[in-house]
């Protein structure tokens, strides 16, 4: 579904008195879920738009994952989300609670918000934004109206892709010299990617590559490989290799320090 479809199905809910309470937007973070975020926020605050462009409006709610381990802890859910918007609108109208990255909730945050979602005060929209739906907590997603935006994952193909499945397909790599020999590997298919691509893309490629990784590690928490706030931390730990790249630091030091960092199914 395009943005302008999902925007005018939601908007037809909306005037006739059919909104879902939550909706469970799936697609990219930074591009389609924003997008379609934002339409909707205008829709509901047109003479306010200054401050839901700042992210100041008081009937609007905003979480996003936080810390180290990039999650959703409950104290966060509760603080942000659960109390304002069991609050009474300041301008009378709608409240509306934004989650970015839902699927980083950790169980009792989740647990929290379902409570709430359940039995939510009138005029109250949930807009819980996701790249990873497979992640979230099924009673959510049950009680929420699925919305699926196109997903443009960017992630390599090719030789660069089997070669690094075949890296993340390894078990119980605990070792020193196997988790060095892991990252070794991994800059090698980076070399060999930056390589292959013209000077002005290389930084895409980049992208593309940490892309990659973070699909395979996310799907070890998909797939319930390893625990779900272990899988968090392995999610932060791919973050900021990408953000480590960026400043263009030895692509070998970084990537063995990312894969002694990680903790691998067994």
């Amino acid at each position: 579904m395009e943005v302008a479809d999902a925007y005018a199905l939601i908007s037809h809910a909306i005037d006739t008195g059919h909104a879902a309470h939550g909706y469970l937007v799936c697609g990219d973070l930074r591009g389609q879920c924003d997008a379609l975020t934002e339409r909707l926020l205008r829709k509901l605050f047109p003479n306010e738009l200054a401050q839901v462009e700042s992210r100041c409006h008081p009937d609007i709610a905003w979480l996003e994952p936080e810390g180290k381990s990039r999650t959703i802890h409950v104290k966060s859910m509760r603080e942000r989300i659960v109390e304002p918007m069991s609050a009474t609108a300041f301008s009378g109208g709608w409240k509306v609670g934004v989650v970015v990255g839902a699927d980083r909730m950790e169980t009792e945050a989740a647990n929290s918000f379902l409570k709430t979602l359940e039995e939510p005060p009138p005029k109250t929209l949930f807009l819980l934004l996701t790249d990873q739906p497979d992640a979230m907590l099924p009673t959510i997603v049950s009680r929420s109206q699925r919305i699926d935006l196109p997903l443009s994952e960017g992630v390599l193909e090719g030789d660069a892709f089997d070669a690094i499945e075949e890296v993340f397909s390894s078990r119980g790599v605990s070792g020193i010299f196997e988790k060095a020999q892991a990252g070794k590997r991994l800059a090698e298919v980076l070399a060999e990617v930056k390589d292959e691509s013209e000077p002005e893309d290389v930084a895409l490629a980049r992208k593309a590559f940490y892309k990659t990784i973070m699909k395979f590690v996310r799907g070890w928490m998909v797939k319930g490989e390893l625990p779900r706030q272990q899988a968090f931390k392995n999610v932060a730990a791919v973050e900021d290799a990408f953000r480590q790249s960026e400043r263009y630091l030895s692509d070998d030091a970084v990537l063995v320090n990312l894969t002694d960092r990680l903790v691998w199914p067994a």
